[in-house]
């Protein structure tokens, strides 16, 4: 099921999370940052949601469950789609972390991690310029 909420955005972010009420928890405080948040519950829908939105978000957070999972190549086909989208991933432990990253993750953390910190460090990860911008 894909739903949206609107609110002043700064920025847009998807939401890949299959348990609902974690999608509603971190979708809540997303909202308070003034994040337009997509929720999708799989990786075939966050794909769907990217596509309709003509690759137009600022970041994608994948939970830790679809990272392990089907993340991998959810991340592939998402680089695929858009180079510039920054993407977190939330690792279910330590060993997947690499994983995500190799396959073209932008930053994670492990869980469990609070909300709040989950939406700092993707603040933070949206304020980092690209390398080629920092080098000229």
């Amino acid at each position: 099921m894909l739903t949206e909420s609107t609110v002043d955005n700064k920025h847009s972010i998807i939401l890949v999370e299959d348990d609902i009420d974690v999608s509603n928890i971190l979708a809540g405080h997303f909202n308070l940052a003034k994040f337009k948040v997509y929720k999708t519950a799989s990786a075939i829908e966050c794909l769907a949601k990217l596509k309709e939105l003509n690759n137009r978000v600022d970041i994608i957070l994948i939970n830790g469950t679809i990272a392990a999972d089907r993340g991998p190549m959810l991340i592939v086909n998402i680089r695929k789609l858009n180079l510039d989208v920054k993407i977190f991933a939330l690792a279910e432990n330590e060993n997947s972390k690499t994983r995500v990253l190799d396959y073209g993750a932008d930053e994670f953390a492990v869980k469990p991690i609070s909300p709040t910190t989950v939406v700092e460090k993707i603040s933070m990860l949206l304020m980092k310029k690209p390398v080629e911008s920092q080098i000229k």
